[in-house]
Formats: C-alpha cells, structure tokens, sequence
C-alpha cells in the first residue's frame, strides 16, 4: 500500500464540506422522523378541517363574494350572513346557523376585513380617463375661474343620529332605528370659491309645515314620493341657472357629477 495522499483543501472548499454534511444530518434526522410528521401533518390537516364545518358553503360564500368586489360592488356583515343562509339552504343544510362568531371566524379564514370605499375611481377606464384630462386643458382656457362651476347631488339624510358617541366604561349603548326621512339637494359652486349657485332641495311634501309663514326662500324646492333627483327637475334647475347667466350676460362652463 502505497502512501495516503493529502490534498490540500481551502477555506472556501472546507466551508462546502461543512455545509454539506449539516445538510445530510438534517435530512437524516427528517427522515427518521418521518412516520411521526406524516402522523402529524394528518393531524394538522384534520385540525384546519375542522375550523372549517361547512367547506362547501364556504366555497360558494367566497365565490359569490369574489365576484361581487370584481363588480366593486360593497358588501356588508349583515348582507353576508343573509346570503350564507340561502346557500345553506341550496344546499340542503339544515343545521347551519349564522352569528356574529361564525362571520368573525369565517373572515378570519378567509382574511376579510371592513373598509370604507372611497368613490367610485376603480369603475374609470384609465385610458378615457387620461384622454378626458387632455380634452379638459383645452376646454378650460376659454374660462376664467370664477366662470367654472360644479354641480353635485347629495342625499341628506336629516334625522340621523350619529353610530358613535361617548360612554361610560360599563355602560351598554344601545341605538334607535335609523331615521329613512330624507331630501335630495343639489348644491353648485364655481372653481375660485367666489359664488354659489341656488341650490335645488327636493322633499317628500309638496308644502311641509316648516315653510309656513316664509316670505322669501333662498332655493328652489320641489318633490316627490321618494325625494328623488329626476331628469325633469335636474332640467328645470338648470334652465333656471341659464336664464340667471344670461341677464347677467355671462358664459359657464358647468361640471355635472354623473
């Protein structure tokens, strides 16, 4: 037998070496290990089954609810629960009951959560959008600020109490119905802040009692059943609003909210 020879190894090379066989070891040490992880990934499996009671109601819950915010429509709790009810019942179950737990754990899940939506920028093509800002440049050097105005309509909803308030620690607040008394009111200014235009308030009552007595009244008041915004008193609001620009012989540009 000839002499053992011995090949110099660099630190680089002893690093890999080392690497290499804590490695081995902690692949050797999983598998020895195997039958008790293979028992307890079952046991895992089971557990998350089991947060789970109803995967096929839950399946179609989420599948139903993905395709609503695609559509960026806003869902509530409330709404929520009344649709797992009926997809309970499509399915045949009959021991399903909603609560308050259930929805918390079923977001928990599913990594819900409750947010405010804020306008309605995710329904504009950004394409139209970024062509409609071009246009708008070339539109507005026609007008002075003060001859730019914008219109908007906003329910008002004028018996609501606020959701919140302030309590003693252990007091239990508890709400009244939420008022439906409402009016519609169409309110317009122009872009230096310099005027506003008389709004148009539309009511339920054709003559309601606190008018009485009025001599003069600062708007225009008109209504309907539902104290609706229509096309026939937006136009008549607005043939008035042109009628006053041109005694005052005055050109406006007018943004309508759609």
């Amino acid at each position: 037998m000839g002499p053992v020879k011995y090949k110099c190894l660099s630190i680089a090379d002893k690093k890999k070496v080392i690497a290499a066989v804590e490695a081995a070891s902690t692949l050797s040490k999983i598998l020895k290990q195997k039958d008790h992880l293979t028992i307890l990934i079952l046991y895992s499996s089971r557990i998350r089954q089991k947060k789970c009671e109803y995967p096929d109601l839950e399946e179609c819950l989420m599948a139903w609810f993905t395709q609503c915010r695609q559509n960026n429509i806003p869902i509530s709790g409330p709404i929520l629960k009344e649709k797992s009810e009926l997809f309970a019942t499509n399915l045949g179950i009959t021991n399903f009951q909603v609560s308050e737990g259930w929805l918390e754990k079923f977001k928990k899940r599913h990594d819900l959560t409750f947010k405010k939506v804020c306008g309605e920028s995710a329904s504009v093509d950004t394409c139209i959008s970024q062509d409609s800002k071009n246009e708008l440049i070339n539109l507005l050097v026609d007008y002075d600020a003060r001859d730019i105005f914008n219109a908007d309509e906003i329910g008002l909803f004028y018996k609501c109490l606020p959701d919140r308030t302030l309590a003693f620690k252990n007091e239990k607040c508890h709400g009244g119905k939420n008022s439906k008394e409402r009016i519609t009111v169409m309110l317009a200014a122009n872009m230096d802040g310099s005027q506003k235009l008389k709004p148009l308030m539309i009511g339920k009552y054709a003559n309601p009692r606190c008018f009485k007595n009025l001599k003069s009244f600062p708007l225009m008041y008109r209504s309907n059943k539902k104290a609706w915004m229509t096309g026939v008193l937006f136009t008549e609001w607005l043939i008035c609003i042109d009628a006053d620009m041109k005694k005052a012989n005055r050109k406006i540009l007018m943004f309508i909210d759609n």
